[in-house]
């Protein structure tokens, strides 16, 4: 039997001998996400499906199996918990099975209410940070933050809580017992959150280029669009932005946040400019410095 097409598992499916397809929740690049019934305990459950397309190539299912292994051992409420995964042997395709989370990303939130408060914002990256802390002192650098990949759920007592999504082109600097261990894997991300050192394709790509996306994750949810949105909108190509975002921040945050409507305070630029950094050393060292650092430049209180 051919391999199901992403984002058309019929309602009322039974995958993999015990998954009921409830509906299809979104599609992306790699695969298909759907809502499903564990037959087994009658939990709802979300399933990750390769594409089609991709079940034949080997770096591709090779990144589908990290999603699901890399944090396996990182104990985080704000981590998605992964109960199963496998090929499926009837269409095979390899699948995950993940915790169904309710609630938005915050390129969702964003673009319905057009920025965040300060204090949303610090509540959200401080969640954010605690995981990265624990991620991060286990060797793994995620590679791909930005607001589609933090999403907002709530708790039992309608509390904000932040799941960090997609670990799929994760990177591990070293094994968690402390052996160096590189994993070969390209550099990718997504402008405009790419650090310059993944634009070059540096092989020493470490937790800091992580640091480097949160505050520009940041930026945009301050002011309503990502810093180096505007060199796209001036009619910038890739090539070009892509150069313009390794030769660093040049224009002060506050400066160009005030076009667009949002005035920052002025100790932000030091912040932003230090956590941007064009060299990795000269940025904060943990995610959670990093946030603090912002919470006081706003004057906003971590809970």
């Amino acid at each position: 039997m051919s391999a199901p097409i992403a984002g058309q598992l019929s309602p009322g499916k039974l995958f993999h001998g015990h998954y009921e397809v409830v509906r299809c929740l979104s599609t992306g690049a790699m695969g298909a996400v759907y809502e499903v019934i564990d037959v087994k305990t009658h939990r709802h459950r979300a399933l990750k499906l390769m594409l089609p397309s991709l079940v034949t190539d080997e770096d591709m299912r090779a990144r589908f199996k990290l999603e699901a292994t890399v944090t396996a051992h990182i104990e985080s409420e704000h981590i998605v918990e992964t109960f199963d995964a496998d090929v499926d042997p009837e269409t095979g395709s390899p699948f995950l099975v993940m915790e169904l989370l309710r609630g938005n990303d915050l390129a969702d939130v964003l673009s319905e209410r057009t920025r965040l408060s300060p204090s949303e914002v610090v509540l959200i990256l401080a969640q954010a940070a605690r995981a990265l802390d624990k991620t991060h002192a286990a060797g793994i650098v995620h590679r791909d933050l930005k607001p589609e990949n933090l999403f907002i759920t709530r708790r039992d007592d309608g509390s904000l809580r932040i799941k960090i999504l997609d670990f799929g082109i994760a990177k591990v600097v070293a094994a968690s017992e402390g052996a160096q261990k590189k994993q070969q894997t390209i550099n990718l991300g997504t402008p405009p959150y790419m650090s310059p050192e993944q634009i070059l394709g540096d092989a020493t790509i470490d937790h800091r280029a992580d640091l480097y996306a949160i505050a520009h994750i940041a930026y945009a949810l301050l002011v309503g669009e990502p810093y180096w949105l505007e060199e796209s909108r001036n009619g910038d190509t890739l090539y070009r932005l892509l150069l313009r975002m390794v030769d660093g921040v040049k224009e002060p945050p506050t400066i160009r946040g005030q076009r667009y409507g949002m005035t920052l305070p002025p100790a932000f630029d030091a912040w932003f400019f230090r956590a941007t950094a064009k060299s990795p050393d000269e940025r904060f060292h943990r995610a959670s410095e990093l946030v603090l650092a912002l919470a006081q430049v706003l004057g906003v209180p971590l809970q």
